[in-house]
């Protein structure tokens, strides 16, 4: 019977998983003075890989927003990432002119909240504060 039984959980676990058709969100809230946070024009979010935007220029040229940090009319700065999210990103924050005015190391800890371990799933939305001086 045990035989069966195992034999069952090991089929069901063999099983595809399905395609990964989600997203995960991160959401970035700058303190500071109304003078310093308002002064923000671009935000980048940067893994030892691989950089979102790669600098505040492109930022504003590119056309595909599937990745970039986009600021929200509550204030905001949204970032979409894909089904599989770092577990860290350095941040830098710049004004219109391309000079950077602060930066920061984060580490983020996702929690799942569809699907599994095995097959992946959407996580909660994260949300960190950068402080601006």
């Amino acid at each position: 019977m045990a035989f069966i039984i195992g034999a069952l959980v090991l089929d069901r676990d063999s099983r595809p998983c399905p395609p990964a058709n989600w997203n995960n969100y991160l959401s970035v809230s700058l303190t500071g003075s109304l003078l310093s946070t308002s002064n923000v024009s671009a935000i980048t979010a940067c893994t030892s890989a691989s950089c979102t935007p790669a600098s505040p220029t492109f930022a504003k040229g590119t056309s595909d927003n599937s990745e970039l940090l986009v600021h929200q009319q509550d204030g905001t700065w949204l970032l979409k990432l894909d089904a599989q999210p770092p577990s860290a990103l350095n941040f830098r924050v710049f004004d219109a002119s391309g000079k950077v005015l602060t930066a920061q190391s984060t580490a983020l800890n996702w929690t799942r909240v569809t699907g599994d371990e095995r097959c992946g799933g959407r996580m909660a939305d994260i949300g960190l504060l950068l402080s601006v001086p």
